[in-house]
């Protein structure tokens, strides 16, 4: 997310997120809405649900401009694309050294989603939850 939540510029915010739908509003505008678990909030795994303009999609990312209504003057937009553990090591270091892949379950070595359900749920099939 740019700009993030500190610094006077445009400072990036980098969190995995866990999509749990995705919906088109079918306003003619690209609006669409989305729930997701930001797995690095500050207060802890968080769940949102909230509306994006999509202003850019690619083979493999999205860039939208996030909606949080009318009384907003929050101006930010997000990249939401499939991470990988390169991106996990070098947008959080600090994950990466606490949970590093060599020490989870042989699942979450070989998969990222795994891995992050391993890391934010304590679980690699969250799914039955």
């Amino acid at each position: 997310m740019i700009p993030g939540y500190f610094g006077e510029r445009s400072v990036p915010y980098c969190s995995p997120i866990y999509v749990s739908h995705f919906r088109p509003l079918k306003t003619g505008k690209s609006i669409v809405r989305i729930a997701f678990h930001n797995a690095l909030y500050a207060e802890g795994v968080q769940g949102f649900e909230l509306d994006m303009r999509v202003i850019k999609r690619g083979e493999n990312y999205l860039i939208s401009e996030l909606l949080y209504g009318k009384e907003s003057l929050v101006d930010r937009c997000a990249v939401i694309s499939h991470i990988e553990f390169a991106w996990v090591e070098r947008f959080c270091p600090e994950l990466w050294a606490e949970y590093p892949p060599s020490r989870m379950s042989s699942g979450a070595t070989g998969s990222i989603s795994f891995y992050l359900d391993e890391v934010f749920f304590g679980s690699s099939d969250r799914r039955t939850e």
